[in-house]
């Protein structure tokens, strides 16, 4: 990973690789650009290390303890978490937010993302939080309003986590319209303003 930015760790947003797998590799090295503490569950050491990066905190099964061990030798200084189960993802955010991070950012895939989202609904007020999957990103929005710059033909997604929910939108048309969800087309560059009566809420992009 680059180390030519000098920033505390906490004040960039924390990386955790849940599930890389199909995740793209220029998307991948973005999240690295000012060199975040990467945190990667088990899943997804194999990938992550063949590209050469630098791992700073790794959760694994206990019975897997000694396998990753000596995986992971020339990775030191490195942190090896073994955890019973498979909740990585508690673990992870639990270390992060006692090491003072306020913001994470975390791949997954689109098969998990549902699953990731409703386990991080309970973390929402905690922590920023973004998602990224093979081919979108989904921001937590904490509060009633969202406003973002776009290019002109950008497609955005809005997702309730309450209903029944009312939407003011500016500056976008709706091209679909469910009882939480609404998909948004951008006919001109500029200012999308998004309103909702109920946040927290999603905002779901094309990567």
């Amino acid at each position: 990973m680059s180390s030519h930015h000098i920033v505390r760790d906490e004040q960039e947003p924390a990386l955790i690789l849940h599930k890389i797998g199909k995740f793209p590799t220029t998307v991948l090295h973005s999240l690295l650009e000012w060199s975040p503490t990467v945190l990667s569950c088990e899943t997804s050491i194999e990938r992550f290390t063949s590209l050469g990066h630098k791992l700073d905190v790794v959760l694994i099964g206990f019975q897997n303890f000694t396998k990753w061990q000596e995986f992971l030798s020339d990775q030191h200084p490195i942190k090896i978490i073994a955890t019973h189960g498979d909740d990585f993802l508690m673990t992870g955010l639990t270390l992060l937010q006692k090491d003072n991070h306020r913001a994470i950012n975390i791949v997954t895939d689109e098969e998990s993302v549902q699953e990731v989202l409703v386990f991080l609904s309970k973390w929402i007020h905690l922590l920023d939080l973004v998602i990224y999957t093979e081919s979108k990103r989904y921001l937590l929005v904490k509060d009633s309003v969202f406003k973002k710059w776009l290019p002109v033909n950008s497609a955005i997604e809005v997702m309730s986590l309450q209903s029944p929910v009312i939407w003011t939108i500016e500056g976008a048309g709706i091209s679909q319209s469910r009882e939480i969800e609404l998909r948004l087309l951008k006919q001109e560059e500029g200012e999308l303003v998004i309103q909702s009566n109920k946040p927290p809420f999603l905002v779901i992009e094309e990567l």
